[in-house]
Order: structure tokens, then sequence, then C-alpha cells
């Protein structure tokens, strides 16, 4: 940053910033003119700023990865929604799709459930490809538009969907711990989202607007978690005015859990998580008791038996194409416990669908926990040396 000396307020500028734009009109055809008004936009008034927009579905692309050449998907062996329970068992397996970016977007949003698992993986891969931008553009700094209001509303939403781990990441002023070489700020923190609607007004800049759209705009309050909290936190808003600044108070003092593992990483939402979680979820999720005959399919499933009937070979008759054998991968310890429970709401085309940032990145650390696992016994702790 700097100060232009000749002004008599000193008010530090950007030099220089890229200004990166996600076209969603994929999933909402309503958007398509806004994106094209807005790159016309900053192309006659804001030359300036270098400009960039990637459609939403590239992120299927193996640029979004960190290889550049992974093309696996995973593939689900444990039911998805039609699994009673939480567990999700996948293989990494060649990709072999003949379907367009554009489709397999739209076929992974069209088989999830319910709306706010489809909000929160919407996000989550928005946040993939800005950060992935960001790190090729050579950017030390990824700036979000969050008001206070906005906070308020995440920090409601993101600790009632189970994200109390990370949710001081989320809504800090400047998160410099989630990723090495980035730095997530949110300037506009202290700024009421009526304040920058007032401001925009008076400068004169409301005709630069691009209002934003997703899967419950327009719908009723109870369509997902976030937009539920957005109507309960902007009605009390109306009466008690001083709300949101109570919430944001309390924003601020969020810290990070001292022992928090940012070297553990969950694959879709790439934020920390705490280890065995997944245990814990076991713990306090009720669900139906199985009958007798699943309860010796799932242990037979357990087991790693294949279709000993399949006349390709199974398991069993020790044939069998080289995706059986791939190893079985529980997903779930991958994931944080939001992520899982959203992940509840996938069935099986959905999670085949998942972009491949999230298959390589469960694949790795799969790998890297059987490495740990096999050599964990010849690793020397601290401990043993003391003694």
């Amino acid at each position: 940053m700097r100060v232009v000396p000749s002004e008599k307020k000193k008010v530090q500028l950007i030099p220089e910033a890229i200004v990166c734009h996600i076209d969603e009109s994929t999933l909402f055809e309503s958007t398509a003119k806004s994106s094209e008004k807005l790159a016309q936009d900053f192309k006659q008034h804001y030359s300036e700023f270098e400009y960039f927009s990637y459609r939403l579905e590239e992120v299927f692309g193996p640029e979004f990865t960190k290889s550049d050449t992974f093309d696996k998907i995973l593939k689900s062996i444990s039911g998805g929604i039609e699994n009673g329970e939480y567990e999700h068992y996948v293989k990494c397996v060649q990709s072999n799709a003949n379907k367009s970016q554009a489709e397999q977007l739209k076929q992974l949003f069209t088989n999830i459930k319910k709306t706010t698992a489809k909000e929160d993986l919407l996000w989550n891969i928005k946040m993939e490809m800005l950060v992935t931008v960001a790190r090729r553009e050579g950017c030390p700094y990824i700036f979000m538009a969050d008001s206070a209001t906005r906070q308020a509303i995440k920090m409601i939403s993101m600790t009632s969907k189970g994200r109390g781990y990370s949710v001081a990441l989320d809504v800090s002023v400047d998160n410099t711990q989630s990723f090495k070489d980035l730095c997530i700020m949110r300037p506009m923190k202290d700024m009421l989202s009526k304040e920058i609607g007032f401001y925009n007004h008076f400068a004169n800049v409301t005709q630069f607007e691009t209002l934003p759209y997703n899967f419950s705009t327009m719908m009723p309050g109870k369509t997902s978690i976030d937009r539920l909290t957005e109507e309960f936190i902007v009605s009390i808003e109306r009466e008690f005015p001083s709300t949101v600044s109570t919430i944001c108070r309390t924003v601020m003092k969020l810290t990070p859990s001292a022992n928090m593992d940012l070297a553990k990483t969950c694959a879709i939402c790439l934020m920390p998580f705490e280890a065995d979680i997944g245990a814990w979820r076991q713990h306090i999720t009720v669900t139906d008791a199985p009958d007798a005959d699943e309860s010796e399919i799932k242990q037979q499933s357990a087991a790693g038996c294949g279709d000993c009937s399949n006349p390709d070979g199974g398991c069993c008759s020790g044939g069998g194409s080289s995706a059986d054998k791939e190893p079985r991968i529980d997903m779930n310890k991958f994931l944080c416990y939001s992520c899982q429970v959203n992940l509840k709401d996938y069935n099986e085309e959905s999670v085949a669908s998942l972009p491949p940032y999230v298959a390589e990145n469960v694949c790795d650390q799969s790998r890297d926990s059987r490495l740990l696992s096999q050599i964990k016994d010849f690793l020397i702790e601290d401990s043993d040396e003391e003694a």
C-alpha cells in the first residue's frame, strides 16, 4: 500500500490489484447478463485494474488442481443417500467422463438433496478457485467484501452448521493461518450493509452494482440455514439496531484453538478440522438399528468382499478391474464435521461428480495416511528420546 503525499487526507491506496469474477450463469441463468455487464463496466470505467473472469464449471479443469494433471474421480461404494449411516467409502478411479464441464457442474448440484449443502459446496468451490487464481497470479492478499451484517450472519450460521472449530478463521479480519502463502482480509468488516448501500447511492456507483444470486434467493426463510439466519438477524436489527454490532464484537474476540493442526485440512472446504471427529459424531448421532440382513451385508462389504457372482470376476475369484484393486477410503476421515453432515445429502452421482481438487485432496491425504501407518512403528518420538 502507498500514501499519496499531495492529498490532505492520508488515505492508503493499493498500487496494484486484480479483480477476479466467477461466472455462475451455468447454475443461475438469470445472472448471465450481469456477468456481461460487469465485464463491460470494468473495461470502460476501471481499466487500470486487471480483470479476470472464470466460469464456475472451470473448476473441473486440471488447472484448478495442485498437480495440474489430476484426472481421477471418487467412486462411491457405500450408497450415498441410500446408506442409512454417515459412512462414505470411496475409491479413486480413473475418470472416463465424456460430459462437458457445464454438464458435470449441473449434475453435481442436481444430485444434492438439501439447499444448505448446495450453498456450502458452491461457496467452497468459489473459495478454492479464488485461492488458486491468487496463487497463480502471485497475489499475497485476497480481499473479501464481507460487511459487518454479513459477518454476523456467517458467525451464527456457521456455528449452527457445525463449523465452530474453524469459525474464528472464517470470520477473522485477516486470516493468515489457513494458507501459508495467502492472507484473507475483510476490510469492510466494520460497515453495515445499509451503510454500504447509502455510500453507493451518494457516490453514484449503484449503476455498477451486481446483485448476488444463489439457491435461496427470493425463497422462504426456511429454505436453508444461511437464509434462515439472514432473515433472523435482519428482522431483529430492524427493532434493535445494535444487534449486528453486538455480534461483531463477539466475533472480534474469537481466536483459533491453540492446538489447531493447520496442516490437517478438509478436502472440500480447505479449513482445519479436529482429528477423530467422525467417532465423536457417531456417538451423538441417533440412527435406526439395521436389520439382520443389512448388518450382514455391511460386514461383508467391510471385509472387502466383492460381488462373487459377477461373471467378470470379483475379489474372491481373483479377477476384477484395476479399480477393484484400489484401496477403500473412508471419506469422512478427510472432512470437517460440517462437510461430513452435508455429505449425508450426496448420492453416488454427486460424490462421483465432485470437482477434481476434492478427489485429489482425498487421494493424497489417504496415501499419506497409509504411508504413515506403515512406518509409524519405526518413528522416534520425543518421549522415546527422553526415556
